[in-house]
């Protein structure tokens, strides 16, 4: 994480700000956690240790650390957006859970090879390769079978 933290540093004072109580605050809360996380659960987790801070100001220091590299941000189904640290050789896909929202990380060699072979036949020089299935779960396509299960068997 120092590396990480070293990174934040100079993007930060490269783009004329200045690293903050609050930007080191979201910095580290964000990689306490080895999953994804939303805006709003890491602000009370930040606000909980002690450091007032705002709302806004959690989303735009999440936002610099997407744009320094350091954070990948997720739009899911429901317009749910989650926030999840890199680390070096940290390559996953996801499956989101349409109704519960919850996220299973996958790795597949095959669907990563078959990306960068599709970007080569095109040209294409790509910063990030990523699959998002969005669907549902198990549990809650069993719960879905029994509501409509039960619903038919009362008509």
């Amino acid at each position: 994480m120092k590396q990480e933290r070293a990174t934040f540093e100079r993007y930060v004072r490269a783009h004329g700000m200045r690293m903050t109580a609050t930007r080191r605050a979201v910095f580290e809360e964000i990689f306490l956690h080895h999953e994804h996380i939303d805006a709003d659960r890491l602000h009370e987790s930040i606000r909980r240790s002690g450091l007032r801070v705002s709302r806004a100001t959690v989303y735009r220091n999440l936002d610099l650390l997407a744009d320094c590299g350091l954070v990948r941000k997720y739009r899911l189904a429901n317009h749910r957006v989650l926030y999840e640290h890199i680390h070096a050789g940290m390559d996953h896909d996801h499956m989101v859970c349409r109704e519960c929202g919850r996220v299973v990380e996958y790795l597949n060699r095959d669907i990563r090879e078959l990306q960068r072979e599709i970007c080569r036949a095109h040209g294409f020089d790509p910063d990030e390769l990523s699959v998002s299935v969005v669907g549902r779960c198990l549990p809650c396509r069993r719960a879905r079978e029994a509501r409509e299960g039960h619903r038919s068997s009362t008509d």
